[in-house]
């Protein structure tokens, strides 16, 4: 009979321990093993799929990031049938966006990554789950999630929601939500290597535009209407329209305030932009965007380089910039 009773507490010691074992992956000590897990990241290479879903309109992008200590990171976007179409690369002489099949490039300075970086850049995406002062934290099925509000304020995003894998704590999925709780964006990532290294070459612009076609594209001289942004914010309306030479210029008024958007063709060169800039993600396209009181964001979409000028927060003139992709040339 003792050796019986000695047997069961021996079986209820285990179970009790393993329950504790299960539920021993807290919110303090998934925090401290992601501190430890940002310093130590050093170099990695993800794989991911992102979906977009924006006015009733559906994108698939295939994104392949390159990162490499200190602060290089190379974020190729290709679209559902492979073709790579914009590249972004830092190195020191700045930030790019590499358009390849344009043949066109946007330079600047910037610190992208420390503020906007949350979707591509795993470094970036620790950083605001350490940072975020109202996250929630739940664990199931061999995940780990983080819901984070959106710091700055966002008028498209409402919610940031980030699964990590419970016992590597790499990144499975990233989501979007707008402000009715929708999910607008999900990245789904399918590797995660953080024993690749990469060369110095390997962050050079060049490489990037060579991924294009070498002969001039088709489209390079067809017209392409005037293509006009399906939302404004309230109050805003169209005050004219101007087609001369294959370039489109729309201005729209707001009360005092204005906003003039350019679209052209792109000349197959490279943009130094002057002072600082950010980039800004339009979820699958990136942006510029000028700093001052009036700035101008840029991006290019379909063969089109768009140039939107005024004295709006970046915030808004993206979501404009967005309402353009569900558009067409009328």
């Amino acid at each position: 009979m003792r050796r019986i009773r000695a047997a069961l507490w021996t079986a209820m010691c285990v179970l009790l321990l393993t329950a504790v074992a299960g539920c021993g992956r807290t919110e303090g000590s998934v925090l401290n093993d992601l501190r430890n897990l940002r310093d130590s990241l050093k170099h990695y290479r993800s794989v991911a799929v992102m979906n977009v879903k924006t006015q009733g309109l559906e994108q698939v992008y295939h994104i392949e990031t390159w990162y490499q200590e200190p602060n290089y990171y190379r974020i190729q976007l290709a679209d559902s049938r492979g073709q790579v179409q914009q590249v972004v690369i830092r190195n020191d002489q700045g930030i790019y966006i590499v358009s390849p099949p344009l043949k066109k490039s946007f330079r600047f300075n910037g610190d992208w990554a420390d503020n906007q970086g949350h979707l591509y850049l795993f470094g970036s995406v620790i950083d605001r789950i350490l940072q975020s002062p109202n996250r929630t934290y739940t664990r199931e099925k061999g995940t780990v999630t983080f819901d984070l509000t959106m710091k700055p304020d966002n008028p498209l995003i409402g919610k940031q929601r980030v699964i990590l894998d419970d016992r590597t704590l790499y990144p499975k999925q990233i989501a979007f939500f707008d402000r009715q709780n929708h999910e607008l964006v999900t990245v789904q990532f399918q590797q995660f290597d953080p024993g690749a290294t990469f060369k110095a070459s390997d962050f050079d612009p060049q490489q990037a535009l060579a991924l294009g076609p070498k002969d001039e594209p088709t489209w390079a001289s067809e017209p392409f209407g005037v293509i006009e942004p399906t939302w404004l914010p309230q109050g805003w309306s169209r005050t004219d329209v101007q087609d001369s030479g294959g370039t489109v210029i729309l201005r729209y008024r707001g009360g005092a305030e204005g906003l003039t958007l350019t679209e052209a063709h792109p000349v197959r060169t490279e943009t130094a932009l002057p002072g600082r800039a950010e980039l800004w993600d339009l979820f699958g396209v990136p942006a510029v965007v000028t700093e001052g009181n009036v700035r101008t964001m840029y991006w290019t979409r379909d063969g089109v380089q768009f140039a939107m000028t005024g004295a709006l927060s970046p915030e808004y003139m993206a979501r404009i910039a967005i309402s353009t992709f569900d558009a067409s040339g009328k």
